[in-house]
């Protein structure tokens, strides 16, 4: 799968340099980490849509050209902070609390996805920022560990309402 590739790839850029690692190799390792991210939720949500057999391939393909960064990354702050407006959460099961909780799995990929998107528009675009390997390499690991947890929650019907807020949390929030 891409996803793999680019987080591989991003592994390999942050570690290609072995005394001292150019901020260039760490800032690619950055962008391919949330590249990585990007495509495996955009993948998941497609999949989610239009299901997972090859017949099906050429529609998921076409779906994923309509997911947006922005959108994105709006959707993944508020189900990486926990809590969602009152809008997007109408209708969905209550906690002891009264209001829908973001379930760990969901909660950890969208806030690490986010995070990403921040730190790869500094890696892109802030030369003032500087990176170190250790940090970069702790946002790849991280990456990975919230793929593999999202993963083993495949069934749940909060991983499918959050795969589908990805693509419509625009209408969906200005309700």
């Amino acid at each position: 799968m891409v996803h793999d590739d680019l987080l591989a790839q991003a592994e390999l850029l942050a570690t290609i340099d072995r005394r001292r690692p150019k901020q260039v190799n760490l800032r690619r390792a950055i962008s391919s980490a949330y590249y990585g991210l990007f495509h495996y939720l955009v993948d998941q949500s497609c999949r989610m849509q239009m299901g997972a057999h090859r017949a099906q391939a050429a529609y998921r393909h076409a779906i994923a050209r309509g997911f947006t960064h922005a959108t994105m990354k709006q959707a993944c702050a508020s189900f990486g902070g926990g809590t969602l407006k009152a809008s997007v959460s109408q209708g969905l099961p209550r906690n002891a609390s009264g209001r829908y909780s973001v379930p760990i799995p969901v909660r950890e990929i969208a806030g690490t996805f986010a995070e990403l998107q921040q730190k790869r528009h500094a890696a892109d675009y802030d030369w003032s920022e500087r990176f170190g390997r250790s940090d970069v390499l702790t946002l790849i690991q991280q990456a990975k560990q919230d793929i593999a947890q999202f993963d083993s929650f495949r069934q749940s019907n909060d991983r499918k309402f959050f795969l589908a807020c990805l693509w419509a949390w625009k209408e969906l929030a200005n309700r």
